[in-house]
């Protein structure tokens, strides 16, 4: 009876066996110590996003990761779900398991020459299988094979109770069978994690969260949620209202880090004693890292009011780019997201609904000068098409630059693109958070689309007034700057700033400083004219004799320099009244030139026009008269009209003579003396500039560039300008009530980058070694831009 009964009692211990055998399931093996678990379709998705993935998952506590499962999966086929996580030991080791559903095809050994398999049989039956330079462990359990390069993962394999936990539970439900998902509870495995690394937020491991793994060829995509715990404290983000984030507006290019939230959030399981009143007034709070500072903004619905509790004392410190800059005290440190930084004093701006503050003045400067150039991260196409990918929406955004994440121990600048993003938002809710990450990296367009940047301010000791221009550097090949103040200061400072020299002139210079080389050597000088002064200088700023030639009378237009075949041989034009006087190189008066002078003033400075091999001196006189001489003065064209004209000069374009009447016509007189009148509808004060082969004028608002038209803002701007830089030509033209240069190509296309910020005409050239063009601008009274395009 006894036996019988043993029998039977073995029987129904095999059966049971059998049976919980038959009902297991593979997340039954994740052991209850797994914090991230990764779920997919099949093993070779796996390795495909795990390989796609590589980059993000090789930081924080994942390092590594990729290596150890790439050697694993190498040799594993499966078509059905496959699950890897990460494993710790007892000595805290930690090691990738892979359990997949075992079947003929599941290892694959036919093709590999070099492998060895040993059976184990202890406690329980496992294999050590050593493929190549590979090695791991297989244990199989009911119909499916646990892998581990750790034996103590294989031996301990066994039933948990992590199916039975009902958040763990609720991740992997929502978690999509078609894709890779990545399961986790631990804060500080994720990359996103790190990006709030520094800001004051309360941090709760705990909650499953889950996010399912996507990719295109320039973006990694990550969306998903988190599943709150039962306990209402043990929330990562509290339930508050989603907002669109405006921080993008003023955050530079070069930021390393963005934070932005809801000040609820901020404020959550926070005990402060602190007069928080007027915290409804604040839509969002948000925090930028620059290598240079921090700027701290606050989104107010009640700019005066919220700008008086945070700076309860504040007084104006100085006044830049026509905006105020204020130093105060910060009263409310509970509204700043880093708490480690110190605002007791610092200075804070105002822009529309925005308060901005710093503790360092420069900071805010360099953001002023972004913002007003446009070069910030919201123009930035990259950025649009990331958060185009986002939710437009959520309770916290953050944003980090990857190629400053080294700094940070982020993850190895190498392994991503330079100028990658990566951003993550949450979307708060009661019982969960929706969660979506995104890293994108740059494209060729986004790189080309960069355009005009700011790379230097040059302040000078008096205002600006007059010459601001490049003038060649003949020992470096580089160009220098050349500027003069209201003090009658010429100075020359090196294209990054340095001064060389400063010489006082007797009086303003007038017109512009020309580039001359009077000794053929291809040392450079400088001439030009000033009240009653011809100047030469060379690039030391010294007198080049047998300059200066002083004049009694004064000199009533601007130097005009001929050089008609391009050998060098100047000659220096200059007017009195009614009088030309041409001198040579050594400053002595031109024989040849016989021109006995104009019955009326003549209102512009004598013009070398060629048109073709033809060699042609304009003089405008008051009366309308314009005489077109030969080389030695003689009448070349004879001309009987008297034009009514604008102020514009006169130009040498397509074969003809042209300039503008003051309202509709554009005047043509061909080589001959015929005159046309061409009928442009032109308004009082049009501006016209040409060359050769290209026609620019700004009719009111309308810039036409050749046979093509842009409209600009209606503004005061400068007289258009036209370059010629190697084979391209490239057209500015300054709004000075709203400060913006704008550059235009042939086409009227905009360059990118542009409108940047500006006051004056520019000057443009390739002024280093490189490629790319530079421009010189003034910026406020006291100040020169340098730009490269």
């Amino acid at each position: 009876m006894n036996k019988f009964l043993s029998l039977i009692l073995c029987l129904l211990l095999i059966s049971c066996a059998e049976n919980s055998d038959s009902n297991l399931i593979n997340t039954d093996f994740i052991p209850d110590s797994a914090e991230v678990i990764f779920v997919s379709p099949s093993s070779e998705q796996l390795e495909k996003d795990l390989l796609e993935h590589e980059a993000t998952f090789n930081s924080g506590d994942l390092k590594d990761l990729t290596n150890e499962s790439k050697d694993l999966l190498k040799y594993i086929k499966s078509e059905k779900q496959s699950i890897l996580y990460l494993n710790g030991d007892s000595i805290g080791s930690k090691h990738i398991v892979l359990i997949i559903q075992k079947d003929s095809t599941s290892l694959i050994l036919d093709s590999i020459q070099n492998k060895q398999v040993e059976t184990f049989k202890e406690d329980i039956e496992y294999q050590k299988v050593k493929l190549e330079k590979s090695e791991f462990y297989q244990r199989d359990i009911a119909n499916f094979s646990i892998l581990s390069e750790s034996k103590h993962a294989i031996v301990q394999a066994k039933r948990s109770n992590k199916s039975n936990s009902q958040e763990f539970q609720k991740a992997l439900d929502a978690s999509d069978p078609r894709k890779t998902s990545f399961i986790y509870s631990n804060m500080n495995v994720m990359f996103f994690s790190k990006m709030f690394s520094e800001i004051d937020l309360p941090k709760k491991n705990g909650n499953w969260k889950v996010l399912e793994l996507h990719a295109n060829s320039s973006q990694l995509i990550y969306n998903g949620i988190s599943i709150h715990a039962n306990s209402e404290a043990s929330k990562d983000f509290a339930p508050v209202i989603d907002f669109k984030h405006e921080v993008a507006r003023f955050c530079p290019e070069n930021f390393i880090t963005i934070v932005s939230m809801n000040p609820g959030l901020k404020l959550q399981s926070k005990d402060t004693t602190v007069n928080l009143d007027f915290l409804d007034k604040v839509s969002d709070i948000s925090s930028i890292k620059l290598k240079t500072g921090n700027i701290h903004i606050w989104n107010a619905i009640d700019t005066e009011l919220v700008k008086n509790r945070l700076f309860s004392e504040n007084q104006l410190s100085e006044r830049f780019r026509e905006i105020d800059i204020f130093e105060g005290s910060f009263a409310v440190p509970e509204l700043l997201l880093n708490s480690e930084v110190n605002l007791s004093s610092g200075y804070f701006i105002v822009i529309d609904h925005f308060i901005i503050s710093s503790e360092e003045i420069s900071v805010l400067k360099d953001l002023i000068i972004n913002f007003q150039n446009g070069k910030t991260l919201l123009e930035n196409p990259q950025y649009v098409r990331m958060m185009n990918s986002l939710a437009s929406e959520s309770s916290m955004l953050a944003i980090t630059t990857i190629s400053a994440a080294k700094d940070f121990g982020i993850a190895k600048e190498s392994e991503f693109k330079k100028g990658s993003l990566a951003a993550f938002q949450v979307i708060s809710e009661e019982k969960y958070d929706h969660l979506h990450g995104i890293i994108t990296e740059p494209t060729e367009a986004d790189r080309l689309s960069k355009g005009a940047e700011q790379i230097a301010t040059i302040t000078t000791s008096q205002p600006i007034a007059g010459i601001l221009q490049f003038f060649r550097n003949h020992e470096t090949d580089q160009m220098d700057i050349l500027v003069e103040d209201t003090g009658n200061q010429l100075s020359l400072f090196s294209n990054k700033g340095r001064m060389f020299w400063s010489k006082q002139l007797d009086s303003q210079i007038s017109g512009k400083v020309h580039e001359v080389d009077l000794f053929k050597n291809g040392n450079k000088q400088l001439a030009f004219s000033t009240g009653f002064q011809l100047e030469v200088l060379d690039r030391k700023g010294r007198d080049v004799k047998p300059f200066p030639k002083k004049f009694n009378d004064p000199l009533t237009q601007p130097l005009a320099v001929f050089d008609y075949d391009n050998n060098r041989k100047y000659r220096f034009v200059l007017t009195q009244n009614n009088k030309v006087y041409v001198l040579g190189p050594k400053g002595n008066s031109i024989k040849g030139f016989d021109f006995d002078g104009t019955k009326n003033t003549i209102i512009k400075a004598p013009k070398h026009i060629r048109l073709g091999n033809k060699d042609y001196i304009l003089i405008q006189e008051e009366s309308g008269r314009l005489q077109i001489l030969s080389r030695q003065g003689s009448i070349r064209v004879p001309t009987t009209n008297n034009f009514n004209i604008s102020e514009n000069d006169w130009y040498g374009y397509q074969s003809n003579f042209i300039t503008t009447q003051p309202e509709s016509n554009l005047i043509e007189v061909d080589q001959n003396g015929k005159v046309n009148l061409k009928n442009l509808d032109l308004a009082e004060n049009n501006r016209l500039v040409a060359n050769e082969d290209h026609l620019v004028y700004l009719n009111e608002n309308e810039l036409t560039i050749n046979n093509s038209s842009v409209s600009l803002d209606f503004g005061l701007y400068t007289n258009p300008q036209l370059f010629l830089i190697g084979r391209k030509i490239y057209v500015s033209i300054t709004d000075t009530q709203a400060k913006k240069v704008y550059v235009f190509n042939e086409n009227a296309e905009l360059l990118p980058g542009f409108p940047v910020y500006g006051t004056s005409e520019v000057d443009l050239a390739n002024a280093d070694l490189d490629k790319r063009l530079e421009m010189i601008v003034k910026g406020d009274d006291n100040e020169i831009l340098l730009y490269k395009l």
